[in-house]
């Protein structure tokens, strides 16, 4: 994830975040995200598992590859063939929560959602910063959604990823449920809407603050 200007570059992919991810290529908090989606869709893990056994010994042979636009078999077609089996990721010694939040995540925050202290960002909405894990201007934070209120109005500087880990949520984009990624850029101005009926739990990560754009909306900005 780097800050850049408006393109007409394609617009960025999940295959695409997990490739960065198996490649070691993603800051802390990007990474950390796409280890929560490999937890809640372990039928996904294949794909990072593979690039990362033929990555580490094959890339500084490979012919460079624009990250933006390579999917993870356009990875695989370069590296697989010449490579040296490594080791199989090691997997979390973290004791499993009763939560909805993959063990990772819930590592990164330290503490039970219900102690979480959630800063107001509009009716029905509220947002925990990560600090921690935020390097070069990346913003992270948990999102809380309530039944049927909405994110204020917003697009972004750059990059935004943003995983359902409970409730769900609706924009112009589609529905996005437990364990699904949206991925936004400066390209895309959403109001995301949680359902009615359960409250709706995100962990987002975006190279800059998100701009609001709503008439509403843009009283708050100054709160962000």
């Amino acid at each position: 994830m780097q800050n850049s200007p408006r393109t007409n570059r394609p617009a960025p992919t999940i295959e695409w975040l997990i490739s960065q991810y198996a490649l070691g290529q993603l800051p802390r908090a990007a990474a950390l995200l796409a280890q929560s989606y490999l937890e809640m869709n372990p039928h996904q893990r294949h794909t990072a598992d593979r690039i990362e056994q033929v990555g580490g010994w094959s890339l500084e042979k490979a012919e460079p590859v624009a990250m933006r636009a390579a999917t993870s078999d356009a990875l695989l077609a370069q590296f697989e063939g010449t490579a040296v089996m490594s080791a199989p990721r090691r997997k979390s010694t973290s004791e499993a929560h009763e939560s909805a939040l993959p063990s990772s995540l819930l590592d990164a925050i330290g503490q039970p959602l219900s102690e979480v202290p959630w800063k107001w960002r509009g009716i029905g909405a509220y947002e925990h910063r990560l600090s921690a894990l935020e390097d070069d201007g990346i913003v992270a934070r948990l999102l809380r959604i309530e039944p049927g209120k909405a994110v204020p109005q917003h697009t972004h500087e750059g990059l935004e990823a943003t995983l359902v880990v409970s409730g769900a949520y609706s924009d112009d984009a589609g529905r996005f449920g437990p364990g699904d990624i949206e991925l936004a850029d400066d390209a895309v101005d959403h109001k995301p809407i949680a359902e009615r009926g359960e409250t709706c739990i995100c962990f987002a990560v975006t190279e800059a603050p998100m701009q609001l754009t709503g008439r509403i909306g843009r009283i708050f900005q100054s709160l962000l």
